[in-house]
């Protein structure tokens, strides 16, 4: 993910911090954390990155589910969440950093903390019924 060639120049645009970002991944899983990310490049212009996000999240989010049902039921249920968290805070600093706090410094506003918390959970429910949409689906010992 590229920094924008893009400058803040209306601080109405209500942008997402790295924190909130990293946030949103550890509640709601990394497509959570992308969809705040996206909504990041939409208000700075690129569309096209916001999709591309959005997919990455999507990505991510399954190569996770996939590797936490691989691993042994005593591996700590911490480590992932705040392994991606954190990778994810790291990509939002680099990517989104710098113009979030050139927003701010211009008098531009920050996303709600409620409702980055809130779509979160959204998230989180979203996946958890997917999973056990699956789960059920699957054919189940005999």
């Amino acid at each position: 993910m590229e920094t924008p060639e893009i400058k803040l120049t209306d601080t109405n645009q209500i942008l997402y911090s790295p924190k909130q970002v990293a946030i949103a991944s550890f509640i709601g899983s990394p497509v959570a954390a992308c969809w705040f990310f996206a909504k990041n490049y939409r208000q700075l212009g690129n569309p096209q990155k916001a999709t591309q996000c959005l997919v990455w999240g999507i990505v991510g989010t399954v190569v996770v589910l996939f590797v936490a049902f691989q691993l042994p039921d005593r591996f700590p249920n911490q480590i992932i969440p705040l392994a991606y968290s954190f990778g994810l805070l790291q990509a939002s600093k680099r990517v989104h950093g710098s113009l979030v706090e050139q927003h701010l410094s211009a008098g531009g506003k920050l996303g709600s903390w409620g409702g980055v918390i809130g779509v979160s959970f959204l998230f989180l429910l979203l996946v958890v019924a997917l999973v056990f949409g699956i789960l059920l689906l699957l054919p189940g010992e005999s």
